[in-house]
């Protein structure tokens, strides 16, 4: 994989080919083993506009301004992340930092980024790579390698789950490097295991009378030179049948237990070099394998019990908030709601993630899309149930803070996990406080609708403003 493909991440270790496993996994020792933190990424870089920090791989634009990511929750981490590279942008400079380069990085920002917890009192910003122009990322590292300094920033903050205030305070930041993992291994277990792989992929097939290995490597756009003539067409079918059996054996019968074993040796029982201790609650979600002399990486991560634990820290917010993919089936409280407003409009899809693909269909510019979608509309019948609605499900909403907090007070056990506890907590009563707010936004905006089209710019005035921005960028290319 080449270093610049950051769209495309690392490959997980049982996702590629059993040749690549065996390769690296007997060449171990080429490879250094960094810990996988679980943060969040961020790209910075200088352009002809200059110096912007952005999450472009993952839909976003470029910032040139810290203010211009606005006052959330969840751009908190970015603004003053964007504040801090700010303040170091001289010492970037001098480490050989030039318009045209881009480094991602990745950013550990307050007590729990995500599942796995770090420092309560300390961020950590950690240089990945290079991904566009040729700043050396090693270069970077060394300048600022340990360096602490304070950003100033004013952040909102909710203690109940129902108010968003803001506040100005000192976030402490140390750059860092991704910490090695120095471990031994049993390399007579994982060589039993690789031997037990290779014999498996040598092993004949009866039919073809080819290693079980060349099965699964055999294109089938074109005949292998082994091929009887006359008989490619019925040895064709015949591989795409075997090779589906084939692979689910080699996966559950040889690389899951490989894995388990990489697993014991370098992830379980391990802590993060950012985080607290194993007996305090501390653990890793996994590690990144780096070959030195090419740079080619694979992670090692153990899904099931990152999985797991995720699956319970983003439960109750994805109860309230996580959008609907589609008309059926269960949906979040925010969600449910959505589509309710979508569906008095006569256009229920307006209220999930299909929603600008809708927009898209109904027209080639906005105001064409505007008019087909709302010539049905009774301005006045919508609005009042709008209202209506709004109304009701605040209620509702403040039932579900009120049942929430009844729960988590029954289970704030003083154990090791408390911390963790009460981070996923805050984290949740954030996740109410922002609904809550996007309630009153939804209301306010619906009484100072007055027409039709205003209620349908309050529901889905965000996607309407992404089609008409794409449609400005399309005219631009067509122009040049």
């Amino acid at each position: 994989m080449r270093l610049t493909e950051v769209s495309r991440g690392i490959s997980h270790i049982e996702d590629i080919s059993a040749g690549e496993i065996i390769e690296i996994l007997t060449n171990l020792t080429n490879f250094q083993i960094t810990e996988k933190v679980d943060g969040a990424q961020i790209l910075f870089g200088i352009d002809e506009n200059g110096f912007y920090t952005s999450r472009e791989t993952k839909g976003g634009i470029r910032i040139y301004n810290e203010a211009d990511y606005g006052i959330t929750f969840s751009s908190t981490y970015m603004r003053s992340t964007h504040k801090l590279l700010e303040q170091m942008l001289p010492v970037l400079r001098g480490a050989g930092l030039r318009p045209g380069d881009q480094v991602e990085a990745e950013v550990l920002y307050g007590e729990l980024p995500n599942v796995v917890p770090y420092s309560a009192d300390t961020n950590y910003l950690i240089f990945l790579r290079t991904t566009e122009g040729t700043v050396n990322i090693d270069r970077l590292k060394q300048k600022l390698d340990g360096r602490a300094v304070s950003v100033s920033l004013v952040s909102p903050f909710t203690d109940d789950g129902k108010s968003i205030t803001l506040r100005e305070e000192e976030n402490t930041w140390k750059f860092a490097r991704v910490p090695i993992i120095e471990k031994t291994y049993n390399i007579q277990l994982l060589n039993r295991c690789i031997t037990k792989m290779n014999i498996y992929l040598s092993s004949i097939d009866s039919f073809t009378l080819q290693p079980l290995g060349i099965i699964l490597e055999t294109p089938l756009n074109k005949v292998p030179d082994w091929v009887a003539p006359g008989t490619w067409k019925y040895v064709k079918e015949y591989i795409k049948e075997r090779r589906e059996n084939i692979r689910v054996s080699l996966y559950e019968d040889h690389i899951l237990p490989l894995k388990e074993t990489l697993l014991n040796s370098f992830v379980r029982n391990s802590s993060s070099a950012f985080g607290p201790s194993i007996k305090e609650g501390g653990w890793i979600e996994g590690v990144v394998l780096r070959d030195i002399k090419t740079g080619r990486m694979v992670k090692l991560v153990d899904k099931d019990i990152f999985g797991t634990v995720r699956e319970s820290a983003w439960a109750y917010r994805n109860k309230i908030s996580e959008s609907a993919k589609g008309i059926d089936g269960d949906h979040s409280f925010l969600a449910s709601t959505y589509i309710s407003m979508a569906t008095a409009l006569g256009h229920p899809t307006l209220g999930t993630i299909q929603a600008k693909g809708y927009l898209r269909k109904a027209g080639t510019i906005n105001e064409e899309r505007i008019a087909n979608i709302s010539a049905n509309v009774d301005f006045t019948n919508v609005r009042n149930y709008w209202l209506h609605l709004l109304e009701q499900r605040e209620e509702v909403l403040i039932e579900e803070l009120n049942k929430y907090e009844k729960e988590t007070t029954k289970t704030a056990n003083g154990d090791r996990h408390r911390v963790f506890e009460n981070a996923i907590k805050q984290r949740t009563l954030q996740t109410f406080a922002q609904t809550f707010e996007r309630m009153h936004d939804l209301q306010e905006a619906s009484l100072q609708s007055r027409s039709k089209e205003d209620l349908l710019r309050v529901l889905v005035g965000k996607q309407l403003g992404e089609l008409d921005t794409r449609l400005d960028e399309i005219v631009t290319l067509n122009n040049r």
